[in-house]
């Protein structure tokens, strides 16, 4: 996003607005995913009772993979769990 927003979780808001990044879809047939990452706190208020903290994956950077196994698929580890097939397809 341009502008920082604000992340909502289970419909609580968190207490200050973020800038996320986002690895996005590589040109060729490779796989972009985050290169660069660090976990940060998050603090969310609810409308209607206290609020909580969340561990978050923070994406400093991305870089397009060459080792895919579904190049630009963000759904290519359900075929892990195929007691959830109906995910998967």
């Amino acid at each position: 996003p341009e502008a920082p927003v604000n992340l909502t979780l289970a419909g609580c808001v968190s207490t200050r607005a973020y800038r996320p990044k986002y690895c996005g879809v590589c040109t060729d047939s490779r796989c972009c995913i985050p290169y660069k990452s660090k976990t940060i706190d998050v603090s969310f208020q609810c409308p209607d009772g206290p609020g909580f903290s969340r561990r978050v994956l923070w994406i400093n950077a991305c870089f397009c993979n060459l080792s895919c196994r579904n190049p630009n698929d963000i759904f290519a580890d359900l075929d892990l769990y195929p007691d959830f097939s109906e995910i998967a397809n």
